[in-house]
């Protein structure tokens, strides 16, 4: 599916009949991420895996995109399909998930975030710190490179850098400038049913996110802690699980 100069495909398959649910990956990842829970509701619903831009099979969207244009494409693939539709996104599909959700859009009956990012930490915690500090250093270095060159960025690059910042490739400022989003009002302005699953184990993104989208969310949203899970929490028997907590949050909010 094509839009705005990007293309996403959908690998679709279930019940043409059943409520759609659109599974949307974490950065890095393919249709394939989620695939393990996508297969436990092929009997019972429409099931779309999807590669976004620059991701698996779907080419790399223009280098100025953030997760707004990802949603604007989901959302205008969105107009094809017929019937209710309910977002499974985890990280980086998560965020792109709050932006749909939080558009109120009469087709999205509920959204599922695994593991997602996108709110500010809290301020003065050690981990605030020590990012402040690494950003003020990248800027220095950044000051001397007439000076020193470029081999102090680079350094820090390969000393600070995040595996999915050094292996973004031509995603890079793609992703800079997703990290760098605030979805609170987003995350405000989400009105539909949300199931919020996280693992406890999850360095990438601590429950504390879990816990302030609740918040922000408010009394439509359900927060299910799984134990021993890492981000990662649909790998093995995370996927059923997940699966599980879905399936009962979907009979209840049809309800």
């Amino acid at each position: 599916f094509d839009f705005n100069g990007a293309t996403l495909v959908d690998e679709v398959s279930g019940d043409p009949a059943g409520t759609h649910l659109l599974f949307l990956h974490g950065w890095g990842g393919t249709r394939e991420s989620l695939r393990g829970i996508a297969t436990l509701f092929q009997h019972t619903h429409c099931v779309h895996l999807l590669d976004l831009p620059g991701f698996g099979e779907a080419p790399v969207p223009p280098d100025s995109w953030g997760t707004t244009e990802y949603a604007d494409l989901v959302q205008r693939y969105l107009e094809t399909l017929t019937g209710p539709v309910v977002l499974v996104g985890h990280s980086f599909g998560g965020r792109v998930s709050v932006r749909l959700a939080s558009r109120r859009l009469r087709q999205v009956e509920g959204v599922v975030l695994l593991g997602v990012p996108g709110l500010p930490q809290p301020s003065f915690t050690w981990r605030a710190v020590r990012r402040w500090r690494i950003r003020m250093l990248r800027r220095l270095l950044i000051a001397l490179m007439p000076v020193i060159g470029d081999r102090g960025v680079r350094w820090h690059t390969e000393r600070y850098g995040s595996k999915d910042y050094q292996a973004a490739g031509a995603l890079r400022n793609v992703l800079v400038r997703t990290v760098n989003e605030d979805l609170t009002s987003n995350a405000k302005d989400i009105a539909c049913p949300a199931l919020l699953v996280w693992g406890t184990d999850d360095a990438e993104t601590p429950t504390w996110l879990a816990r302030r989208y609740r918040e922000l969310i408010g009394a439509k949203a359900r927060l299910v802690l799984l134990p021993h899970k890492d981000h990662h929490l649909y790998s093995g028997t995370g996927a059923h699980l997940i699966g599980e907590k879905m399936r009962g949050w979907l009979r209840e909010a049809r309800a």
